[in-house]
Parts: structure tokens; sequence; C-alpha cells
């Protein structure tokens, strides 16, 4: 890959201030696995550890992925990132929602009113594949979560919204 993995280490001090350093690592997936990584992050950790007075209080290993070179190579004209369509899912651990947002959502997921279309068939097969753990074509098993890590039950929500993002166009078409 061309972009370097990357670990990252967030250190505080005696005052309760954080800051983070990080360390660029050559990595390729062939050549180490997922444990391999956290192996590294750790023993580069101690070694870290070993020359501050602060302490390593977390941090994480960020690996760049390349597109697949499959999908679309250029983005389509239309609908902008700033433009979100969030689909709202449910577990059967607690009542909090899970949503997942699609920035530059495609026009044609619009019904006539132009609201989502859960009936569209793209979107049914996006939220198919959430909830069965097995993206279509994928050689795993590994279900959508949601942050405290409990399997999606359904998608129950379906809504446009708008964020903020940087670099926007100065005029954008938003959807009420």
């Amino acid at each position: 890959m061309a972009n370097p993995t990357i670990l990252n280490y967030q250190i505080q001090d005696d005052q309760g201030v954080k800051s983070r350093t990080f360390l660029y690592l050559a990595y390729n997936g062939a050549t180490l696995n997922v444990d391999g990584l956290t192996g590294a992050w750790e023993a580069y950790g101690g070694k870290i550890d070993a020359c501050i007075d602060g302490q390593i209080v977390g941090g994480h290993v960020q690996i760049p992925l390349e597109p697949n070179v499959a999908w679309k190579a250029a983005p389509a004209a239309g609908n902008n990132v700033n433009q979100l369509m969030g689909i709202q899912f449910t577990n059967d651990f607690n009542q909090y929602l899970t949503t997942f947002y699609l920035p530059s959502y495609k026009e044609a997921l619009l019904d006539a009113n132009l609201k989502p279309d859960p009936a569209d068939p793209a979107l049914i097969a996006l939220v198919t594949d959430f909830l069965s753990g097995t993206p279509t074509g994928g050689p795993f098993t590994n279900f959508a979560n949601s942050r405290d890590l409990h399997d999606l039950d359904a998608d129950i929500a379906y809504f446009l919204t708008t964020r903020k993002a940087r670099n926007n166009r100065l005029i954008t078409r938003v959807i009420p």
C-alpha cells in the first residue's frame, strides 16, 4: 500500500493534559494480520513508555485501505456529501437506536414524495447485508453492530438531513 499504517498513542501528563504521538508502520496486509498489528502497537508502546514521564492512556491502529477498482471511478454529479440519508436500526439489548449515514445518497433512492424509499433494491441489499452479517460476496460473517457492540436487529426509520462539511459548495440543493 502506498499509505502507511499509523500506530497512535494518547499520552497523558500529571496535569491530566493529553497529547497524541504517531508511529508510521509499513504494512501490506500479506505479511501481518490484525493480531500482529496489535502486538506491534503494544511492543512499540512499551518502548515509548520507557522513554516518557507521561502515561499511555489509549490509542489505536489506523489501516489505510484503497477503494475496490470495481467501485465507481469518479463521483456522479448531483448530490453533495453534506446531504445525508440516515437509516436507524434497533437492537434487542437496549432502547438506543444506531444510525448509519449515507453521505451523498443517490436521488434514485427517494420516492415520489422525495423521502427515502425503503423498498428500493439498493437499500434493501444494504440493510439485508448489515442485518445478516454476511456481505454479498464476502467470505466472512461479521454483523454490523451498535457502538456498544450489540447486533442490529431491524431497520425502523429512514430520514434525510444535512450536516456541515468542509469545502462545501456555496449552493446545494436541500430536499425537505
